[in-house]
């Protein structure tokens, strides 16, 4: 049996429920460092909204390997179509991390991800998605 995945104790169905509110909008969508925990990760992420995009930044992930970066892309896709956002900026660290999760690079290269050159964080994996 499938274990259902939560962050910071909630399901996909709480997390939309939440995500109404203007507190929840403002604390997420801060553009703030925030560390947060998913299934058996724990996170280090920024997250922005502009007009007709948003920016997401994972920055550190500790733990994991149950399809937390999957299942976080499809929340924050529904989030963005919710808000009908024309694009959503992937940003990922983990390029030079000093434990790797082997899998991570081959994931990020099927979803379209691309090792890019920031001019403040170096190496990343970047991706642009337009949105239906």
């Amino acid at each position: 049996m499938k274990r259902e995945l939560l962050i910071e104790g909630f399901n996909e169905l709480e997390i939309a429920e939440l995500s109404k509110s203007e507190e929840f909008q403002a604390i997420v969508f801060s553009d703030e460092p925030v560390i947060f925990k998913a299934g058996t990760s724990e996170i280090l992420g920024q997250l922005k909204k502009g007009d007709t995009k948003l920016e997401i930044t994972f920055s550190h992930i500790t733990g994991g390997g149950e399809g937390v970066l999957l299942k976080l892309m499809n929340l924050f896709r529904q989030f963005a179509k919710k808000d009908q956002k024309k694009k959503i900026i992937w940003i990922v660290h983990a390029v030079d991390c000093p434990k790797p999760n082997p899998k991570l690079p081959r994931i990020l290269a099927m979803k379209g991800f691309e090792i890019v050159e920031d001019p403040i964080d170096g190496k990343v994996y970047k991706k642009m998605e337009f949105l239906k």
